[in-house]
């Protein structure tokens, strides 16, 4: 299991389904999960031109924070920081990993599978293996649903100020 090469990003972003989406539409092809600090997309394809694109896609969308595209192969683990659709600068892998949440661990170590973890939290898992039309409309659907929620919050904090 620790042999099989993997390829992750990990973001601030904290819904699964916003950072799906925005990896599909960039054609990068994969699943994401929720984790306490922000959500960690595993691709499908490990190749080195997918970790350049995926982590110029997700650090443009992201814009202002980091984002770090964790790469495992043969073992080894590396770890490279990407801010506004520009290539930063390669982490110790024991420094980018030092506060990271356990599955972002238990993922890159190899202690277990995709699948293993998905199938314990599968309410904070999100396909992006979707047409670049579907995962606009997730966006799209995403948007409407945190409007509604923010305008419900406005109206209930001008409610409990009277």
């Amino acid at each position: 299991m620790a042999d099989a090469d993997i390829l992750a990003v990990f973001t601030p972003i904290m819904d699964q389904r916003v950072l799906a989406a925005v990896m599909a539409m960039g054609g990068c092809k994969g699943r994401v999960i929720l984790t306490s600090g922000g959500s960690l997309a595993v691709l499908d394809d490990t190749s080195d031109e997918m970790a350049a694109r995926a982590g110029q896609v997700v650090s443009n969308f992201v814009k202002e924070m980091p984002v770090v595209v964790l790469d495992r192969k043969d073992g080894q683990i590396s770890a490279i920081q990407w801010t506004q659709g520009m290539r930063g600068e390669s982490l110790p892998p024991g420094l980018a990993l030092d506060n990271a949440p356990g599955v972002v661990l238990t993922l890159l170590s190899g202690a277990q599978e995709f699948d293993e973890v998905a199938s314990l939290h599968e309410d904070k898992v999100a396909d992006a293996r979707m047409s670049k039309w579907q995962a606009f409309r997730a966006l799209r659907r995403i948007a409407k649903e945190t409007r509604g929620r923010l305008e419900r919050q406005l109206k209930q904090d001008d409610a409990s100020e009277d």
